[in-house]
């Protein structure tokens, strides 16, 4: 790390008192996170001191960049526009597996560098790793050859790509400082812009499940996160989604890309296939490849789904990043399976994904610690659809779980979460 014209006791003490950082000293800053010179108790004191007095648009975005400077940044050869996606965390939420080798099939190349699961919310990593021998956790170089060869490959954050970001992720989970919209804006964009694509989607969660609640919040991340992008010369869209039930009729990474799966050979439920092709419409329009300029229709993508190409293409980064499809076909369903039935009449609205996503996560499909292994076979399983008049005794859904006791609190904790007689939000709230 150079020597730093402030110290960062000055740096605390300033953004203690509200003062703004300078892009110089930010990057000094970050330097030192990333080298270790700084420990992590003055780091911990920084993060708290910009979660409770903020940080300004220009800092938010020197925060971003010293961040992703602060390790490699990929590199390209001339071809088809580059492209990624990036979703604040839902429940159900097994969009990117169907939208990466959907949009790489429409002509980009998608290079996805995803996560695991984030306290309720499932993570694309987990759910991959349910495919016997799929491996996500590629080198740099491995990753960008197989997107170059297969138009699109999907893998975990290494440890040369945005390290100071790494070190302070884990700091704001210790220091309950995960909720700063600035610190989330840098820490996501660090990430998407050292992959060094030529646009962005976000996917802006909404509601009981998301990590946002109120659509005002939601649209803060996302105007957040897309001011941020279009500042470094990125084209960016942001999509503010509901994520009040859970996104289609599985949580539990099994179960989820075996509906994903569905979804990529034409079939599969109607909010999963519809929110997708909306956002490989946006991220091919972002990349200058709408209908308009001669690009795929959102008519084109469905027929992509509906013949078999995309699912092809997903086929083909599977078994590239050595993932056996027939060995995940075989594999066997959870120990016990309960049924979850209706205590009362009335017209049944799904459920609050807040609370199926805390339970798919006690039975086993989420973590408690990083260290914590998942089970890929746990989850739910809707059995009828939202918004249909049931009656007590009616089953509204099954759950897959590894043991009777497992199940049977399962069953408890989500009467609680079931939600009568409330329309639905639209799928889309807003588009920025």
């Amino acid at each position: 790390m150079e020597e730093l014209n402030t110290q960062p006791v000055d740096l605390i003490a300033a953004k203690r008192e509200g003062s703004a950082h300078s892009r110089e000293e930010l990057r000094h800053f970050v330097s030192g996170i990333a080298s270790g010179l700084i420990p992590d108790y003055q780091a911990a004191a920084w993060l708290m001191a910009a979660y409770l007095n903020g940080l300004d648009s220009e800092e938010t975005i020197a925060l971003a960049l010293a961040m992703r400077d602060s390790g490699s940044i990929l590199e390209w050869s001339e071809g088809p526009g580059l492209s990624d996606k990036h979703s604040t965390g839902g429940v159900g939420d097994k969009i990117s597996l169907i939208l990466a080798p959907l949009a790489a099939e429409a002509g980009l190349r998608i290079p996805m560098i995803s996560g695991r699961s984030l306290a309720h919310t499932g993570g694309t990593l987990d759910k991959l790793e349910s495919i016997p021998g799929m491996s996500v956790d590629l080198e740099l170089a491995e990753f960008v050859s197989l997107v170059e060869t297969n138009r699109v490959a999907m893998c975990g954050q290494t440890p040369d790509l945005a390290p100071a970001d790494r070190r302070l992720y884990s700091l704001r989970d210790a220091t309950a400082t995960v909720s700063s919209i600035p610190l989330i804006c840098a820490s996501i964009l660090s990430k998407k812009l050292a992959e060094g694509t030529d646009s962005l989607v976000f996917d802006v969660k909404a509601g009981r499940g998301a990590f946002m609640k109120d659509t005002a919040s939601a649209r803060e991340l996302a105007a957040g996160l897309t001011g941020i992008a279009r500042s470094t010369g990125v084209n960016a869209v942001a999509m503010v989604t509901s994520m009040d039930r859970p996104l289609g009729l599985t949580v539990g990474n099994a179960l989820e890309v075996r509906e994903a799966i569905e979804v990529l050979r034409g079939s599969g439920p109607t909010d999963i296939r519809d929110l997708t092709l909306d956002l490989a419409a946006a991220m091919l329009a972002s990349a200058g490849m709408s209908e308009a300029e001669n690009g795929p229709s959102i008519e084109d993508l469905g027929e992509m789904l509906d013949n078999g190409r995309a699912y092809s293409r997903f086929v083909v980064m599977v078994e590239s990043q050595g993932g056996d499809l027939e060995a995940f076909d075989a594999l066997p369903t959870a120990a016990v399976r309960m049924e979850l039935t209706s205590d009362r009449s009335g017209v049944w609205s799904g459920m609050d994904a807040g609370i199926l996503g805390e339970t798919v996560r006690m039975m086993g499909g989420g973590r408690y610690r990083m260290d914590q292994v998942i089970d890929p076979l746990v989850g739910w399983e809707q059995l009828l659809p939202c918004d249909t008049a049931v009656i007590p005794g009616e089953p509204l859904a099954l759950l897959h779980a590894s043991d009777n006791d497992s199940a049977a609190e399962a069953v408890r904790l989500l009467q609680s979460g079931i939600i009568w007689n409330e329309p639905a939000q639209p799928l889309i709230r807003e588009v920025l």
